[in-house]
């Protein structure tokens, strides 16, 4: 069975629905951790800032190639909260001016919860996730008014293998789809 979107028709997905995850290595020996981006963000959006051109022919008719996308997502404000594993990981680097701690060292999950499939008995339910391997998350400053954040660009490496997750938290698994 194949997943399909769980929306009624006429139905938006809502931006919760789009879940970006980030999984890293803190130090060498250590287990993966991974933390659901956006908590406090109010608007963040993928995008996919292609490289297009564009040509025009001898007859007049224009031609349009997109040669590739380098897709990234900004959460401005990414506030330092307590219990952040990201936001203690990221200013240590940070504050250090240490760029190898965060240049190409993370996983990034893209889960699209309105994409789902149910299957077995007792009913099991999958959700559409990419996996995108060797990404960046770049802090761009760091400070505030009353609070401290750190805004944050996520750049995603189209290094991907599509699958699902098991479930909706950071702690799920994901199973790549089958060639």
């Amino acid at each position: 069975m194949a997943q399909a979107m769980n929306l009624g028709a006429g139905v938006r997905a809502q931006r919760k629905t789009l879940i970006t995850v980030a999984e890293w290595t803190p130090a060498a020996g250590q287990t993966a951790v991974r933390e659901i981006l956006g908590a406090r963000t109010e608007d963040s959006s993928i995008e996919f800032n292609p490289d297009i051109q564009t040509s025009t022919d001898i007859l007049g008719k224009t031609y349009t190639d997109v040669n590739k996308t380098e897709p990234q997502q900004t959460f401005d404000p990414f506030y330092l909260l307590g219990g952040s594993a990201l936001g203690e990981y990221l200013v240590n680097a940070a504050l250090e001016n240490n760029i190898d701690a965060y240049n190409g060292t993370f996983n990034i999950y893209v889960i699209a919860a309105f994409i789902s499939e149910s299957s077995g008995t007792p009913a099991t339910t999958s959700y559409k996730a990419v996996k995108h391997t060797g990404c960046s998350i770049i802090p761009t400053s760091l400070g505030g008014d009353s609070y401290n954040s750190m805004p944050i660009e996520v750049h995603y490496s189209n290094e991907i293998t599509k699958g699902s997750v098991n479930k909706l938290s950071d702690d799920f698994e994901f199973t790549p789809d089958q060639a």
